[in-house]
């Protein structure tokens, strides 16, 4: 064998390893988006549950903040309601006195008048009897 076709061989045995390390090159790159991919997924995939995680925790924390807000909405309204009663009892037993006082103080010629004031008077006493004990059951309730 001659010296050029010692080189020709050369040249060529040269030219199956540069093709075969072209191959093993796109290979490995083929690997490497394979790679990349699947870890840019699993990064995707902690950072979305992070995200899940700290977006409960606001949610959770607005949900107390809400809680307690209502529940002293509702105290405050409980204690409304309240007053709003006992000013309605303490009125009401003035108005009845009113009444009475009006009633008793009316004056009526006839026999039958008289009576029916009589009547109403001892309705508005029996009403105003009513309401106290109502008043005392309602004191015992709460």
């Amino acid at each position: 064998m001659s010296s050029v076709e010692v080189i020709i061989n050369a040249l060529a045995e040269l030219e199956k390893d540069i093709d075969n390390l072209n191959l093993k090159i796109e290979e490995m790159k083929k690997r490497m988006m394979i790679y990349s991919n699947e870890q840019i997924e699993n990064l995707k995939q902690q950072t979305i549950s992070i995200a899940n995680e700290e977006a409960k925790k606001i949610v959770d924390i607005a949900k107390k903040e809400a809680e307690d807000e209502s529940a002293l909405i509702a105290k405050d309204a409980d204690k409304r309601l309240l007053d709003i009663k006992e000013n309605i009892d303490s009125s009401l037993d003035r108005a009845v006195d009113n009444i009475v006082n009006m009633v008793l103080k009316e004056t009526g010629s006839s026999y039958q008048e008289q009576r029916n004031n009589t009547s109403k008077a001892d309705e508005i006493v029996s009403k105003k009897a009513r309401n106290s004990s109502r008043k005392e059951s309602q004191k015992k309730d709460e």
